[in-house]
């Protein structure tokens, strides 16, 4: 699910400083100090493998697992290669605090000696993981250390969680930002980011992970967006699945929507590796500031008042004044604008055909009457138009295959426009008498006549389906409709 709130354009009057500092310090710390970390990572588990040490701790975990009742991690462990192993419990133990507080007090050791023999081999290997910047700041499960907490909002795992992250704090500051003001928007970031670590150590307390990335401030400020604009309509994109569009609500509804969304998942996926947690945290510490800042008085009602009482939306009807007077490019450019915000609408593409129609260009034509017969008409007066770009685009020799004038014809039936499909099916035989899809089509019509108790067109129907696809299996059920139902039907 993603739901995006894009209610304002970037504009020099409501240009978010404040944000696109944040969207910088987050770039400079992943593509400048978190540069090196991949080869001081290699650096450092090559050294835990080579050294032995990574045989010492593997042997000192097994006894910690068991000694702490971790039987679903002792379990994994178990399945895990002998020769592997001291692999995988440096990968599994890079941030378990716990573990390493139990190895350093000497308890998982077997004797003085192997103490002694430890202690040089892991302090080398401490020394190395402190060159992993991200290690040095990574928030870590069981550790309350309240920089960490700050610290790890500003870490990225790559560049896709980066680029996710920044296109949200982009969209949610420009709103966020302008009912606040800066100093206020950075404070509700940094203290939403402590709120989202610190609901993500309650929930994982006692886990061996870590957690990174600027999602739980975010979520923060998706919070504060949510009570700070309130009832206020808003604009915003979504898209769940294979349906997606703009709408506009109340910005208060999206704050069970989001905090919903996210809790479902921490209790379903919790294992998919994304902190729904610090989400859902987030969500909760931004509200909560927002609402205070809202009591206590603290934002722009004018930032938002100025939105409220903005000019309706008139480029529809622009657009429409502009096509009675014939200036075809600025109709376009109006219709264009909606017909990108909402891709469904289809009186805006049967505008845009037009424009295409009148404008003589063909290139323009065949364009503009595909992208309209792809949305499915809601009346009769829609499929007349429709029917309209079909012989357009037959006269511009670009004329629609046997499979697209099918799936236009069943579209047609689907919405109980009958008439139109006989021509369209007519059309569409040339060099395919024997298509049993054509013959099936036919049949579906005579069905569609028959569901309207029209019993002349029906025999009409079934009539040109035995004529033109006698052979079919279709033409064989339409002889019976005939002898059998319909033998008066003129």
């Amino acid at each position: 699910m993603l739901i995006l709130p894009l209610h304002r354009p970037f504009t020099r009057a409501n240009f978010p400083f404040a944000t696109v500092l944040l969207v910088v310090i987050n770039a400079f710390v992943f593509f400048a100090l978190q540069a090196g970390d991949e080869p001081a990572m290699k650096q450092a588990q090559a050294y835990y493998l080579q050294s032995g040490l990574g045989r010492i701790e593997a042997q000192a975990y097994e006894s910690y697992l068991r000694d702490t009742g971790q039987n679903e991690a002792l379990a994994e462990l178990s399945d895990v290669p002998q020769r592997q192993r001291a692999a995988y419990v440096g990968l599994h133990t890079m941030t378990d605090v716990a573990f390493a507080r139990a190895l350093h007090s000497g308890s998982l050791l077997a004797s003085q000696d192997a103490m002694a023999q430890w202690r040089p081999l892991r302090a080398d290997y401490e020394a190395l993981q402190g060159k992993v910047f991200t290690l040095r700041y990574i928030l870590r499960s069981s550790e309350v250390d309240p920089w960490r907490m700050l610290a790890a909002a500003f870490l990225h795992g790559d560049a896709m969680h980066l680029i996710g992250n920044m296109v949200f704090l982009l969209a949610l500051g420009l709103l966020v930002e302008g009912a606040l003001g800066p100093m206020r928007f950075i404070g509700v970031y940094l203290l939403g980011a402590m709120g989202a670590s610190a609901a993500s150590l309650l929930w994982r307390w006692g886990e061996a992970g870590g957690g990174l990335g600027a999602s739980g401030a975010i979520a923060a400020l998706m919070g504060a967006f949510c009570v700070i604009w309130g009832w206020r309509p808003v604009r915003f994109f979504y898209w769940f699945g294979v349906i997606f569009d703009y709408v506009r609500a109340p910005a208060i509804w999206l704050l069970p929507a989001w905090l919903g969304w996210e809790v479902y998942n921490l209790l379903v996926n919790d294992d998919l590796g994304v902190g729904f947690d610090a989400h859902a945290g987030g969500l909760v510490s931004g509200a909560l500031l927002g609402a205070v800042l809202v009591g206590l008085g603290q934002v722009r009602v004018g930032f938002m008042q100025d939105d409220a009482a903005a000019a309706p939306d008139t480029r529809w009807e622009r657009a429409q004044a502009h096509l009675g007077r014939m200036q075809l490019a600025e109709a376009e450019a109006l219709l264009v604008e909606l017909a990108q915000e909402q891709p469904q609408r289809f009186d805006v593409r049967v505008a845009l055909y037009r424009v295409a129609r009148n404008s003589g260009r063909r290139d323009r034509l065949v364009q503009r009457s595909g992208e309209l017969l792809a949305i499915a008409p809601g009346d009769a007066d829609g499929v007349q138009v429709q029917r309209e770009a079909v012989t357009a685009l037959d006269a511009a020799g670009a004329a629609l295959d046997e499979t697209q004038r099918h799936a236009l014809a069943r579209r047609w039936i689907g919405i109980g426009a009958l008439d139109p499909v006989q021509a369209l099916l007519i059309d569409g035989e040339v060099g395919a008498s024997s298509s049993a899809s054509q013959a099936q089509l036919w049949f579906e019509l005579a069905l569609g006549y028959r569901d309207r108790q029209a019993s002349q067109a029906q025999a009409r129907a079934l009539r040109e389906l035995i004529e033109r696809h006698p052979q079919q299996p279709q033409a064989a059920k339409a002889r019976f409709l005939l002898e059998n139902e319909l033998s008066g039907a003129g």
